[in-house]
């Protein structure tokens, strides 16, 4: 527990407004172009997620889904630094663009929503598919955590993924709306 007269945090010169820290991020630091792979996948009904590959192209590669949060894409830097990291230690990524997300409007009026778990069962399965002797973990964002979170109530011992971290998740989403 942090101690109010022994504080273990100390903002940066000029930082100790806790707005600028939150603004600092998205508006001052410059991110490295990341090379990346784009694939489009074809859902049943029609309509397409694109798949942003960055990593090791080997078939034993630990392989992890990196799902972005609401208004959020494979560009946004929280997906992007995760995955230039996951490179340095040789494990693959796919960052999942949820549906009109990718910088194309999807084909649907369907969107993607914090139910939309159908989406990535999909991508799961695909992935199973592409790479079966990968391990498959996964990493959902606020929105993407939750159909991370979903996929795994509704799947339980049946989801391929090994393991799962769900970041900064909304779980009263009738609370957060």
């Amino acid at each position: 527990m942090l101690n109010a007269a022994h504080p273990r945090f100390r903002p940066a010169l000029g930082l100790a407004n806790p707005h600028l820290q939150t603004l600092w991020g998205p508006l001052w630091r410059k991110q490295p172009a990341l090379p990346r792979e784009r694939e489009r996948l074809w859902l049943a009904d029609g309509d397409f997620v694109d798949l942003d590959w960055h990593g090791p192209h080997t078939p034993h590669a630990p392989l992890v889904v990196v799902l972005h949060g609401l208004t959020g894409s494979s560009n946004s830097p929280y997906v992007a630094g995760l995955q230039r990291q996951l490179g340095k230690y040789g494990c693959a990524s796919v960052a999942v663009n949820w549906r009109g997300c990718s910088g194309e409007p999807n084909l649907l009026a369907q969107s993607y929503h914090s139910g939309a778990s159908e989406d990535l069962q999909h991508v799961l399965d695909h992935l199973g598919a592409q790479r079966p002797q990968a391990p498959l973990f996964a990493v959902g964002y606020s929105l993407g955590g939750n159909i991370l979170l979903k996929h795994l109530g509704e799947s339980g011992p049946n989801s391929p993924l090994q393991a799962a971290v769900a970041v900064s998740v909304p779980f009263r989403l009738d609370q957060c709306a």
